[in-house]
């Protein structure tokens, strides 16, 4: 029972997103896309930046420009790339389709881990890609096998799956700072840059425009900043601390149903039925090419325990060689060492004098952290 208060806020939190694309539906109609995705990041990435303040946390607040750099393409595809994208496409599909076909995202960012990062898929994984795929094809065409020959698809569902991958492309971005800034400070300074690139790109195109406000529309853009905004953020990855990532994983899968309950309960929007296929298709594809990761997961760490069996565990002997390239490559990035960490003869961080047992503890953590990265990026 002690857990059971985490699991029901990442349940609040899920079905806060899930209704994020129905308030969506409202905003589109009082602000233009690029208004809305400006302003409601101009105002989140405010509140967290005082919260940094507040907090006297100096290294967040003065991040080093490499990282500054990184947040800036952070800020491009995910602020106004995929939220310019998504309120676009609102603008001509219904919020039902807008929730299920975001459930591609998982699979984007796995296929463009695997270009770009490098990672392993099995056949499985594969497997589970495809099944996806024809998913979102089943939801964008509607079924039907005219409207894919003819490639007359709705311009909205287009718009939304290419604002999918451009989320998922800022998830894989966002991988080359872990560690050096905390998730708070990483969301306000991509906040903060992708919003001034939608003020920039919307002065220069004209397209910031103010419509008819209507109470509706005010509720809706407050719903997006403050409820799946900034509450939603907060409380999840408060939730996650406890309960862990793989497990909270786990209700992401509820954001599209959700999603597709809200715009056909509060919207009055027709479900056909080849999106609910479409649906169940990219869920089961997604479910499927996590558990591969998994399972890839699993028999890496089986190869290492297999190789320590009966040497002790003594990882200072068998994986130096890793621990002193990792360290000395986080040490680069500016990701600070714990006390005694294991660095190259000749680094300029290298301490001269380390005892056996504080080596073998950083050799150990080092090999931790390379797996746990890998880990965690499985499960994104």
């Amino acid at each position: 029972m002690g857990q059971a208060k985490y699991y029901l806020l990442l349940l609040a939190v899920c079905l806060i997103w899930g209704a994020t694309p129905a308030s969506g539906k409202f905003t589109v109609e009082a602000f233009s896309p690029l208004m809305i995705t400006g302003t409601r990041f101009a105002l989140m990435s405010a509140v967290l930046f005082l919260w940094l303040l507040i907090l006297g946390d100096k290294k967040s607040l003065k991040p080093p420009k490499q990282v500054l750099i990184v947040c800036f393409f952070m800020g491009f595809m995910g602020m106004l790339v995929h939220n310019g994208l998504l309120f676009l496409g609102l603008s001509y599909t219904t919020a039902t389709n807008t929730a299920l076909i975001e459930s591609i995202g998982p699979t984007a960012t796995t296929v463009l881990a695997f270009i770009f990062l490098g990672e392993r898929l099995n056949r499985y994984g594969w497997l589970g890609i495809a099944i996806s795929c024809v998913g979102a094809v089943c939801i964008v065409a509607k079924g039907s096998l005219e409207v894919i020959l003819n490639l007359s698809f709705n311009i909205g569902d287009v718009i939304i799956l290419f604002a999918e991958i451009a989320w998922s492309a800022y998830v894989v971005i966002s991988w080359q700072i872990h560690g050096r800034l905390g998730t708070i400070a990483m969301t306000a300074w991509s906040g903060l840059l992708g919003s001034l690139q939608c003020f920039v790109v919307g002065a220069l195109t004209g397209t910031l425009h103010v419509y008819t406000v209507t109470p509706q529309a005010l509720l809706g853009f407050a719903y997006l900043v403050v409820f799946s905004g900034l509450f939603a953020f907060v409380a999840w990855n408060y939730a996650v601390q406890y309960v862990g990532a793989s497990k909270a994983g786990v209700f992401v899968y509820l954001v599209p149903l959700t999603g597709g309950i809200v715009g056909v309960v509060f919207l009055g929007e027709d479900l056909h039925p080849a999106v609910v296929v479409g649906a169940i298709l990219i869920l089961s594809g997604v479910i499927l090419t996590v558990r591969s990761k998994v399972q890839i997961q699993s028999e890496k760490q089986a190869q290492i325990d297999a190789a320590t069996e009966g040497q002790g565990h003594d990882l200072l002997k068998r994986f130096s060689d890793l621990a002193e390239r990792h360290n000395a490559k986080l040490a680069a990035r500016g990701v600070e060492l714990p006390q005694g960490a294991v660095l190259p003869e000749g680094h300029p961080l290298a301490t001269k004098t380390q005892d056996a047992s504080a080596a073998a503890a950083a050799a150990a953590d080092s090999v931790h952290w390379c797996e746990m990265g890998n880990y965690i990026k499985s499960m994104r």
